[in-house]
């Protein structure tokens, strides 16, 4: 399964944690792990063109982003990330799920 963790306080943003694989299909084949990928290296490479400062942490089986500016952007692509990664699991719950942390 994979588990999205975000962090939300005070109206802002503070972290996104993605973990794990779907196992919805063949490894190198698998739709969701595939959307989920598709979703998280557009945002790091939205993120690194902005030049804010966004912690990213890229390990194997996990991404961490971390917001540490004051930027409305990053902000707006956080929710965006978020609402697309939240669409997922309405239709895919049994293997991703989405937590606040």
């Amino acid at each position: 399964m994979i588990l999205a963790k975000f962090r939300h306080e005070e109206g802002r943003y503070l972290s996104l944690q993605v973990s794990g694989h779907a196992e919805y299909g063949e490894y190198g084949k698998d739709l969701i792990c595939a959307s989920v990928s598709s979703i998280m290296f557009g945002f790091m490479n939205a993120l690194d063109a902005l030049n804010e400062d966004v912690e990213i942490i890229q390990e194997e089986n996990r991404i961490t982003i971390a917001d540490h500016s004051d930027s409305q952007v990053v902000q707006d692509y956080f929710e965006l990330v978020i609402m697309q990664i939240k669409t997922i699991e309405a239709s895919y719950g049994d293997f991703i799920k989405v937590e606040r942390k």
